[in-house]
């Protein structure tokens, strides 16, 4: 059950500091003419959204639950502006992506200490997060003379391996990460179209990674890192 009215502004209340801390956190990567009021604006939207979404699940602290939640509202937020460059927008689209995996995770109950097995689940997800914002199926990015044709030759064939991994995917789990990654759009926004929650999409999301992961296997968790 969703928390009630009184829980909410308590909840929002007692973590808006918080809240504008992880936008000041986020705010230090943006260039310099970002307002901040915008950012913490789009925080305290985040905060809002997961105080009213936030039930008391056993093994599930609302400050996790809300972290990413924040995260991704200043992520949408910025997503929409105008002011990055490519290659700036990939970078902060990854991130996004990455957030709302994590989202998901922490919105499961605790299952004891971290095994080596799930943080290796969890960075392998992350890297096929950074390969689908980097992907050129729908924007082919320039080549780099100064790459190698080995390096070239590698890039290509991570490229093919994520094109067949995306197709393997079950139909609505491929239209989520295509819809998010490729067309830019919001999971609140593809969530309305299937005529879905945010929470659902993001847990769609999240299988879709996933799969994807699985489905490419040494590939994703060898692939190179984000920067």
């Amino acid at each position: 059950m969703a928390a009630d009215p009184a829980q909410i502004h308590r909840l929002v209340e007692t973590h808006r500091s918080y809240a504008h801390a992880i936008a000041a956190g986020v705010l230090k990567t943006l260039p310099s003419r970002v307002e901040r009021t915008e950012i913490e604006s789009a925080a305290e939207l985040g905060l809002t959204e997961a105080a009213g979404s936030f039930d008391n699940r056993p093994g599930v602290q609302f400050k996790t639950f809300a972290y990413y939640r924040i995260r991704g509202a200043i992520y949408d937020a910025i997503r929409k502006a105008t002011w990055f460059s490519r290659a700036q927008y990939k970078q902060v689209q990854a991130e996004a992506g990455v957030n709302e995996y994590f989202a998901d995770a922490a919105s499961q109950p605790a299952n004891g200490p971290c095994e080596i097995e799930e943080l290796e689940r969890h960075v392998g997800a992350a890297v096929s997060c950074y390969m689908l914002s980097l992907d050129s199926n729908k924007v082919k990015a320039a080549v780099d003379p100064t790459d190698s044709a080995e390096r070239t030759m590698l890039q290509r064939e991570q490229e093919s391996a994520l094109t067949i991994a995306l197709r393997r995917l079950p139909e609505r789990n491929r239209a989520v990460l295509e819809a998010y990654y490729f067309d830019g759009r919001t999971l609140e926004d593809i969530g309305a179209e299937y005529g879905l929650s945010k929470s659902w999409t993001c847990r769609l999301h999240a299988k879709g990674i996933e799969l994807l992961r699985e489905s490419m296997g040494v590939r994703a968790t060898s692939a190179a890192g984000p920067r």
